[in-house]
């Protein structure tokens, strides 16, 4: 039983975080995280990508979790989709999350605000309904994890972190709506596509300017 279900975990992991996008998308907010220099102590570095690495899976499994029964309706492939019992699912979330409560402790990090996410979080996925969380204004929210990642990992959070949060945010809400077909062909998401890439320009010029005037 026990190793069906590492079986399971194996299958479920390359299907829904294949580690050459996700390992990048961790590099990506670890340096967005080090707004004022990377650390020269690379076990913090070290360190600091793990804790993305493992928020990014908690994260992707407690969606997965939350839409379970329409990814079951619309995607009945999916290895989550096909499993009849899930409690070794959740067993896994517990185990990542108390990882990364782990992890923010060694970097020295407080874990309230990790925790405040967490709770955040559970509330979102049992007490909004399903098809708010899918449709447009519900996938702007839940992208909101992205720069909240950034800021649990910050070794400090400097006024330049929000910039930064802000650039992830917007990239990560425009890959969204160019890469979800559902979303995508709905008339609002052009506008929305054609907003945020205008206020991401906005705010590269403004740190671009900034970075020119300090050299």
């Amino acid at each position: 039983m026990f190793e069906s279900w590492i079986e399971t975990f194996r299958l479920y992991r390359r299907e829904r975080f294949p580690l050459r996008i996700f390992a990048l998308v961790a590099v990506v907010l670890t340096l967005a995280a080090f707004v004022e220099g990377i650390p020269h102590d690379w076990f913090e570095v070290l360190l600091s990508w793990m804790a993305s690495v493992l928020l990014l899976l908690q994260f992707r499994i407690w969606d997965d979790l939350g839409d379970r029964n329409h990814d079951a309706a619309h995607h009945p492939d999916r290895v989550l989709s096909r499993c009849h019992r899930v409690s070794a699912f959740y067993l896994l979330l517990a185990f990542i999350g108390l990882s990364n409560w782990i992890v923010l402790l060694l970097l020295g990090h407080s874990t309230i605000p990790f925790l405040l996410v967490c709770a955040a979080a559970s509330f979102w996925y049992t007490h909004v309904d399903g098809a708010l969380r899918r449709g447009i204004a519900g996938r702007h929210v839940l992208l909101l994890k992205y720069p909240v990642f950034v800021w649990l990992i910050a070794p400090s959070h400097p006024p330049e972190l929000i910039s930064s949060m802000a650039i992830v945010y917007l990239s990560g809400a425009i890959y969204e709506l160019l890469h979800d077909r559902e979303i995508r062909s709905r008339p609002q998401a052009r506008l929305l596509v054609a907003i945020e890439v205008c206020a991401l320009g906005g705010i590269a010029a403004v740190v671009l300017r900034v970075l020119g005037e300090s050299l």
